[in-house]
């Protein structure tokens, strides 16, 4: 290349057509659409004499947009910082900060009737007195705590300041220990974490007063639902390595001991041999659907939190293919619950996440499918929800059945794993510690049929990147990458195409030792340090 661009951008060789309302190649504006679903919902909060970011200002979205917008954003912590500080003392975190006026601010609001409602309990809710904005929990929910630890993480990995793990990784001690201790978050007899009836991972109860009262009643059914402890195995893994990467050994043998005994518990009670179950009752109650056998969007999320075999995975995603077989619409394998129940808080099937078709599913199923032997559905997802993106102008946070935007959330949390689709399944590019010291790279765009790209991703808090140019010639089964970017560990796994194997690996044209990866049936030709500037070319037959 004659120049270098600045920023983080993904680009391919083939566009056919540039102008605005192209449908058909969409990888080339897949980045920038996704991109702009997450600005839609960024905005800056005056806390006290606190500037406050936030995308959006539940700190679940917040944390699952910043796996699209840590490539974008110089500010990652002001938000996620304001609630590890304020930290209760049991141990829970704030989830929500909200104008005082906004009942999920936790400030009481008038009723209508004379009275006054409150979203939450009294302690699930904070406020400095004079300040416009109040901090809220929703005390139904059981999953904020591992959330705050991939939060921290992917701020670590962005921004490389141990100094950040040191201070706040007793805060993410005390939040999980509150989770698998609390008698309303934990359940001893099974050991996983419990909540009331929800569904999947949402925040309301299948009562009308749920709309104004998120807190839990003693006559409100439980459960165990999959997802919370599929997320909470995910943290003390994510813990393990943040204690590694600091030197200290023995509390991230035990956050691994620790998790290799749940994932046994989680296995034997929620895994029904093809998909986590939605959910296992712990209070009788009859919604009409058999929940042994009805999956719910968080099997989509389990695919990338390390916890299955592979063929475990393989099954899940054989199970959103066959939503789409079954109904054959064309966003059909990402309905957010399947089967959905006949009425769930006056939402019938198919409405809001009782069934509707979701995009960041399909972003995690995509990443999944990438991850899993199944690339070319991981291009056919990117390029459906990218062709949907463009002829509709935007990405909704819900469709109905026909594909209509129904609204009702962030946009933004859907490009972000759109994006992180992207930049790790279809680039290929995993930072393994901090500041792409340590970088897995594989390219998959040979699943595509891409004969160039050009990938660039930086953490714009501390400007680290990861930047490379590939290249094939398939007539030719020659494969080419450059390693634009230095790094002190480069890992290269190049995708070879369908049906083929690698066959020689040359770097400056000079033969090197490589294996032949096999993830199901696609092959990998590894190389497992690359220098930066260095090229590499691999022959396949």
């Amino acid at each position: 290349m004659k120049n270098r661009l600045q920023g983080s951008f993904i680009t391919v060789g083939n566009i056919p057509n540039a102008t605005t309302s192209y449908h058909g190649e969409p990888l080339s504006l897949l980045f920038g659409m996704c991109n702009g679903a997450m600005q839609f919902n960024n905005r800056v909060f005056l806390y006290g004499d606190r500037l406050i970011r936030v995308n959006l200002n539940w700190i679940r979205d917040y944390v699952l947009t910043m796996k699209g917008f840590r490539y974008t954003e110089r500010d990652l912590t002001s938000f996620p910082d304001l609630l590890l500080e304020k930290q209760h003392e049991k141990g829970f975190f704030y989830e929500i900060i909200a104008p005082v006026q906004d009942i999920h601010s936790g400030r009481p609001r008038p009723d209508g009737k004379g009275g006054m409602r409150r979203l939450s309990p009294e302690e699930c809710c904070f406020y400095e007195p004079g300040l416009d904005f109040g901090l809220c929990r929703l005390e139904l929910e059981a999953d904020i705590e591992y959330l705050m630890v991939e939060g921290v993480y992917m701020i670590w990995q962005a921004c490389g300041e141990d100094a950040y793990l040191h201070r706040n990784l007793p805060r993410l001690e005390k939040g999980l220990h509150y989770i698998m201790s609390d008698p309303l978050r934990w359940n001893p007899a099974f050991g996983l974490a419990k909540r009331p009836r929800t569904l999947d991972t949402w925040d309301f109860l299948d009562r009308a007063s749920s709309s104004w009262d998120r807190s839990v009643h003693p006559d409100d059914p439980m459960g165990i639902f999959h997802g919370d402890n599929t997320g909470l195995y995910h943290a003390k893994r994510l813990m393990a390595e943040m204690y590694r990467a600091l030197g200290e050994e023995p509390p991230a043998r035990r956050h691994e001991d620790e998790a290799a005994a749940l994932r046994e518990r989680i296995m034997k009670h929620l895994w029904n041999g093809r998909f986590f179950r939605h959910f296992l009752p712990l209070d009788p109650a009859d919604y009409g659907v058999d929940e042994t056998e009805q999956m719910s969007l968080s099997n989509a999320y389990a695919l990338n939190r390390n916890i299955l075999a592979f063929d475990e995975r393989l099954q899940i995603i054989n199970a959103y293919r066959a939503m789409r077989n079954k109904y054959g619409g064309e966003l059909d394998d990402f309905r957010n619950l399947e089967p959905p129940y006949p009425v769930f808080k006056g939402m019938k099937a198919g409405e809001y996440v009782n069934g509707a078709v979701a995009p960041f599913v399909a972003g995690q199923l995509a990443l999944g499918a990438f991850e899993t032997g199944e690339e070319s559905y991981g291009v056919d997802i990117l390029k459906r929800m990218g062709r949907k993106i463009s002829r509709d102008g935007k990405v909704a946070f819900l469709y109905n059945w026909q594909g209509q935007d129904i609204g009702g959330g962030p946009r933004c949390w859907c490009g972000a794993e759109l994006m992180h689709a992207e930049c790790a399944g279809l680039a290929g590019v995993v930072d393994n510690g901090k500041l792409f010291r340590n970088v897995t790279f594989s390219p998959r765009f040979a699943a595509a049929g891409e004969n160039r790209a050009y990938v660039r991703l930086e953490y714009a808090a501390s400007g680290a990147s990861a930047e490379y140019e590939f290249r094939a010639d398939y007539e030719r089964k020659k494969l080419e990458f450059r390693l634009v970017s230095g790094h002190g560990k480069a890992k290269l796994r190049m995708l070879i195409p369908g049906g083929c194997t690698p066959l020689k690996v040359l770097i400056s044209g000079d033969p090197v030792e490589f294996s032949d990866e096999t993830v199901g049936g696609s092959h990998y030709a590894v190389v497992e340090q690359l220098p930066a500037g260095s090229i590499a070319e691999i022959q396949y037959q």
